[in-house]
């Protein structure tokens, strides 16, 4: 019998025990590799090793998302002021999840995903701040901003050299991640694109468009991810990347046949059915404390929809969500 299965007066179960440890752990992972990340991102010159520290915590990404997949998924899916706050770290951090799950998913051998996540983790390092200020910013880009966004990729390359980095791998997929092989790409247009760029460009679009901003709300999932596909030269990596969240990930928000909305706190092996956290009575009030479930292919308890609600995104702490829901 899974946790979410079990009735509420069920006795705990050592599963039930390290289950509830993996996310509590994991959780507060994420929260010390975004620090982590952002010292490095925002005062790289301050390190004597940027490239070893870099590895490092690129070790502890993928580490993090082989251990908890889950909890890493509601990391970048879950809306939270968080993103809005430190948009320029924390978009980079959830990309290089991201990455690190289509690499599990492909098979990839570990040099290489690592690789992936280092690009992933330091192709914005050239707009670092500015992209958390565009983040909370309500009027058009001004022309030195969008000339900056325009030239960061190129930018970035050159101050990773500047800090040692010399992999031509991490290189070129931090140079060419905004490039498409039918050219119009950006900044130089290119037509042969390094594969790690392309996968990074795909899960960056991806979760840019689940983070918020100032002048709208973050996607639905399954919205954002219809709009990988339409996107030319995002099938493959797209494809993937829908495969590997499924439909309605962690962290995401979803109506109940019997109109409560929940909170996916993780998947199942039937892609409809994901385990939930309760946050609504029927009558869509809001539930003092969440409950955890089961939700099924069919019948009252099966999920109809996506939603997006931001008071009830932020209604209960992620670590109260994960780790403190009441089963039943």
């Amino acid at each position: 019998m899974s946790l979410a299965t079990q009735p509420a007066d069920a006795p705990r179960t050592l599963a039930d025990d390290v289950l509830r440890q993996t996310e509590r752990q994991g959780w507060h992972e994420w929260r010390h590799l975004s620090c982590g990340l952002g010292e490095l991102l925002t005062r790289p010159h301050a390190s004597t090793d940027f490239s070893g520290q870099m590895r490092a915590l690129a070790r502890r990404v993928l580490h993090e998302v082989r251990r908890a997949p889950d909890v890493a998924i509601f990391e970048v899916v879950h809306d939270s002021a968080d993103k809005l706050l430190h948009y320029g770290v924390v978009h980079p951090l959830h990309t290089a999840i991201l990455i690190a799950l289509v690499g599990l998913r492909k098979d990839w051998s570990q040099d290489w995903t690592h690789t992936g996540i280092l690009a992933a983790l330091t192709a914005n390092i050239a707009v670092t701040d500015l992209q958390t200020a565009l983040a909370q910013q309500e009027e058009p880009l001004s022309a030195e901003q969008r000339q900056a966004i325009h030239n960061h990729p190129v930018e970035g390359a050159r101050r990773l050299k500047s800090l040692g980095v010399d992999d031509p791998d991490w290189l070129a997929a931090v140079e060419q991640h905004h490039e498409q092989t039918d050219g119009k790409g950006y900044p130089q247009g290119l037509h042969q694109v390094h594969v790690l760029a392309d996968a990074i460009r795909t899960c960056d679009v991806f979760s840019a468009k689940m983070s918020p901003r100032a002048s709208r709300t973050v996607m639905m999932s399954p919205r954002a991810m219809a709009e990988i596909f339409r996107q030319r030269s995002a099938g493959y990596f797209g494809a993937t990347l829908v495969r590997e969240l499924g439909i309605y990930p962690p962290g995401s928000l979803v109506r109940l046949g019997t109109g409560e909305i929940a909170m996916v706190l993780c998947r199942t092996r039937h892609p409809q059915a994901p385990d939930v956290a309760l946050l609504t009575h029927p009558d869509g009030t809001p539930r003092e404390h969440p409950q955890r479930m089961a939700t099924s292919p069919s019948g009252e308890h099966r999920v109809v929809s996506a939603v997006v609600c931001q008071d009830l995104s932020g209604l209960h702490a992620p670590t109260r969500l994960l780790v403190h829901a009441q089963d039943v």
